[in-house]
């Protein structure tokens, strides 16, 4: 019997490498803004969370209101930035192409909205394995780091949850994972190992090359 039934995987930071990206148009954006953070203190406080949702950190730390384009702006830098320059996890298509070879099902939940999901996996040449199996957090009533969007993936695909294992990179994503009664691997290759240990994480690896033996019978 194979460990699992499903494989449920983050996208930023698990299927593409994005966060660096990502926390660098930010932290220029916050700098503009008057709060200077380096892009390693960005990716610490931020990595995890969902920008349009920190409105008042972000407020008391340049002691004034935010720009009331701010979130819209930074989506647009974004955007542009990740077509320039997203590419996918290291090892990570040679690790699904074994996923597809024992017939593994697997999808992707992440807290980004779709649109973000498809440019970044569209660059990445994932896409066509994620497309019919995408589920994101802005769909849902709640998201990360509540279980709405894995569990809505396990019922969508008709999977136990008990039979899924999640793969995050985040304390928050761990949370979500556990929350939904689902098995988590945390991805550690650029996030503190020891964190993910503590957010809940049952095991942690920094190589997508160990992900087939550790989800495979």
């Amino acid at each position: 019997m194979a460990k699992f039934d499903m494989v449920a995987f983050d996208c930023d930071g698990v299927l593409v490498d994005s966060e660096l990206i990502t926390c660098g148009v930010l932290a220029e954006m916050l700098n503009e803004l008057g709060w200077p953070l380096s892009l390693e203190e960005t990716m610490r406080i931020f990595v995890g969370r969902l920008v349009r949702d920190e409105a008042a950190m972000i407020e008391a730390n340049i002691s004034k209101p935010m720009p009331a384009d701010f979130y819209l702006q930074f989506v647009e830098r974004r955007n542009r930035a990740l077509e320039a320059g997203v590419h996918p996890v290291r090892g990570i298509k040679a690790a699904i192409a074994q996923l597809v070879k024992r017939e593994m099902p697997f999808c992707v939940a992440s807290g980004a909205d779709r649109a973000k999901m498809r440019l970044t996996l569209g660059q990445t040449g994932l896409l066509p394995w994620f497309e019919k199996n995408m589920f994101s957090g802005m769909e849902v009533a709640r998201t990360k780091p509540a279980p709405d969007v894995y569990l809505l993936a396990a019922k969508t695909m008709g999977m136990d949850p008990s039979r899924c294992v999640v793969i995050e990179d985040t304390p928050t994503g761990i949370a979500a994972g556990r929350a939904a009664g689902m098995t988590v691997y945390g991805y550690a290759e650029r996030s503190d190992p020891e964190l993910l240990l503590a957010a809940g994480a049952d095991k942690v690896f920094d190589d997508m090359a160990q992900l087939p033996q550790l989800v495979l019978a």
